[in-house]
C-alpha cells in the first residue's frame, strides 16, 4: 500500500514538473511581445478621444488588433463588439 502511494505521489510530482517547464519555455516570446508597447503610458478605453495620431493595439485575449487612429477620433470597440483598452505601439525607428 505504501509503495502504491509513493508511486502516485511521484507521478504527480513528475507531471507538475513537466507542466511547469513547458510553461516557462514560452516566457521569452511573451516578453518580446511586451516590448512592442510603450510601457510608460496608460491605455485608452473604447470611446475615448485619441490624444495623438499613431498606431494603437488592443486584445481580447484571443485576437490582437493593431490600427492607426487619428488625433481627436474615438477609439473603436474590439472586432467582437466588446469594450477594450487601446495601448500605443512603440515606434521602431
Amino acid at each position: 500500500m505504501k509503495f502504491r502511494r509513493l508511486l502516485i505521489i511521484a507521478s504527480l510530482v513528475a507531471a507538475a514538473f513537466l507542466l511547469t517547464t513547458s510553461a516557462v519555455s514560452y516566457s521569452p516570446e511573451v516578453n518580446a511581445q511586451d516590448t512592442k508597447t510603450d510601457s510608460n503610458t496608460t491605455g485608452y478605453p473604447t470611446g475615448a478621444k485619441c490624444p495623438k495620431t499613431g498606431t494603437y493595439k488592443a486584445t481580447n485575449g484571443k485576437i490582437e488588433i493593431i490600427l492607426m487612429v487619428e488625433a481627436g477620433k474615438a477609439f473603436p470597440p474590439h472586432s467582437d463588439g466588446s469594450k477594450t483598452i487601446w495601448y500605443p505601439v512603440k515606434d521602431t525607428n
